[in-house]
């Protein structure tokens, strides 16, 4: 209920933060969570002014942020084009707690990959390595997305060898990605094989990899295996 209210915008934040002033002279009072969803709200909406009372007010009412509140910050920070503030607060995480988690991590590494930035973002990604994180599916997808955007497909399939030698499967937006990225360079054969090994996953495909396939293999004038697919 309080997801649904912060995430219907500014105004409806208002009113959720109304409620919590009067929480706290009522019978109810309010909590990490009430706090965190009231924070992730401001964050979606791009308002870090409100953001930062709310983490300000959180503190002074004595509780304590934890992961999740602190991705959300980081991630917050980052839409709003905060880029070096956001740095600073994941350096602060890192020299205090709670320690940058897989998807901290992943959050810097996304908005890097995101503007091409891809040595600073494989430096994140050895540096989660190094720090305990295992890499999961979401990390993987992130990097493969930015080298695959900046026409190194060599490096995409790198690191999907690296990701299934480290055990880590591919999921449904991994694929998506892949299939997505082999499409858009015009590489229908490729993607095939990426849909079929998908299936063989039990990942259930939708009428969307169809239609990218089919645009591919039209763009490089296949009409056959367009009409087949």
């Amino acid at each position: 209920m309080l997801c649904l209210i912060v995430l219907g915008g500014p105004s409806l934040g208002k009113k959720l933060r109304h409620y919590l002033g009067s929480w706290k002279v009522g019978r109810f009072t309010p909590n990490l969570r009430i706090y965190t969803v009231l924070l992730n709200g401001w964050c979606r909406v791009k308002n870090l002014m409100e953001a930062g009372r709310i983490w300000n007010e959180m503190l002074g009412e004595g509780f304590k942020p934890d992961i999740v509140t602190h991705n959300i910050m980081l991630e917050g920070l980052l839409r709003s084009k905060k880029r070096s503030g956001a740095i600073k607060f994941f350096e602060v995480m890192k020299a205090k707690e709670p320690s940058p988690d897989v998807r901290s991590y992943t959050i810097l590494i996304l908005d890097l990959c995101k503007q091409t930035r891809m040595k600073e973002a494989v430096g994140y990604f050895y540096e989660m390595v190094d720090s305990d994180c295992h890499p999961d599916a979401a990390v993987y997808t992130c990097l493969m997305t930015g080298y695959g955007n900046h026409m190194r497909m060599d490096m995409v399939y790198e690191l999907l060898k690296e990701m299934k030698e480290k055990g880590c499967s591919p999921d449904g937006k991994t694929y998506n990605a892949l299939i997505k990225l082999m499409t858009s360079q015009r590489m229908p054969d490729d993607a095939v094989r990426m849909y079929k090994k998908m299936i063989q996953n039990g990942i259930e495909p939708s009428i969307h990899y169809h239609n990218m396939i089919m645009k591919s293999y039209s763009q490089i004038r296949n009409y056959e295996m367009e009409k087949k697919i």
